[in-house]
């Protein structure tokens, strides 16, 4: 296994909208900043008004445009009071739409990480994820950072929470949150789910020729091997006592890690996700988009 990269996220985009989430956002994203000491970007997205709403052009848009800027100047305070010197501001406009222009602008700028905001609705779906941040997680060319809003004024990452499948996925993930987990002092918690498709369980019937519960048995085994490789290496990457749990008898992965993550009171989880081929290589795994449709604090997702 590789020791983590000294260069990891040495340039970091900001997508802000002047929300309460965008300015927590802004937050943790000078904390990876300031530790990392990255080049800071950040980046207010206005879009288009089309042929149909011409009437709202001239005064009405120069308000939205006004109001981007002071959302910029907002969120380069937040960088400043942390120390971090933000290298460019900008509020693009003319782009079809917010999500458009951060993924322009993450590729153009050879972006390592975007950190955004995200706002929760009412009732179960109050971890939902807005169109923004999910649709720039999902197709974005590098690692993003989506910071949940918390209840206290201030965000912080003390615990982190990865997970782990001996996956090259799940490696970069794992490097990625050792890296982090240093350099911020960060208690650092590693998972493994074993999951047993709910397929293979409904097909051990009476009589039945397929050996689900050896199935299971291997399953965890490798399991708590892979698990074994993870702790080893977060130690011999320099994390004093990193905290391990294999969890079985779920519905599925996600589940297993959002349920430890509440549990254990992560600040963050990091998760790896695999690339399909074309334009879908940048599309998330199912675990990875579950976990961060779901999680109830912000996720990492390591590409």
């Amino acid at each position: 296994m590789s020791k983590p990269s000294a260069k990891r996220f040495a340039r970091i985009l900001v997508a802000t909208d002047g929300s309460p989430s965008s300015q927590q956002a802004c937050e943790v994203a000078a904390q990876v900043a300031k530790a990392f000491d990255s080049e800071v970007l950040i980046l207010s997205a206005i879009p288009s008004i089309g042929a149909l709403a011409a009437p709202l052009e001239g005064e009405y848009y120069t308000k939205i445009i006004n109001k981007a800027d002071d959302n910029v100047e907002k969120a380069a305070s937040v960088f400043k009071q942390a120390g971090v010197t933000v290298r460019e501001k900008e509020v693009p406009q003319g782009r079809a739409s917010p999500v458009e222009t951060i993924l322009e602008y993450a590729a153009k700028e050879n972006s390592d990480l975007i950190v955004m905001g995200t706002r929760g609705l009412g009732g179960f779906k109050r971890a939902a994820l807005g169109s923004v941040s999910s649709a720039v997680t999902a197709h974005a060319h590098c690692s993003s950072l989506v910071v949940r809003q918390g209840k206290g004024k201030q965000v912080a990452l003390k615990r982190i929470l990865v997970a782990v499948d001996g996956s090259q996925y799940a490696q970069k993930a794992l490097e990625s949150a050792v890296d982090v987990a240093k350099r911020l002092r960060a208690e650092l918690h590693m998972a493994h789910v074993v999951y047993v498709p709910a397929l293979l369980w409904s097909a051990g019937f009476a009589g039945s020729t397929i050996p689900v519960d050896r199935i299971e048995e291997d399953a965890e085994k490798i399991g708590r091997e892979v698990l074994a490789k993870a702790v080893k290496f977060a130690k011999d990457s320099g994390i004093a006592n990193p905290k391990e749990e294999i969890l079985t008898k779920l519905a599925s992965p996600a589940q297993g890690i959002v349920e430890l993550a509440d549990k254990v009171g992560a600040d963050v989880i990091v998760v790896g996700t695999r690339g399909l081929g074309g334009f879908k290589k940048m599309v998330m795994g199912s675990v990875a988009n579950s976990v961060l449709h779901y999680a109830n604090c912000s996720v990492l997702v390591v590409k």
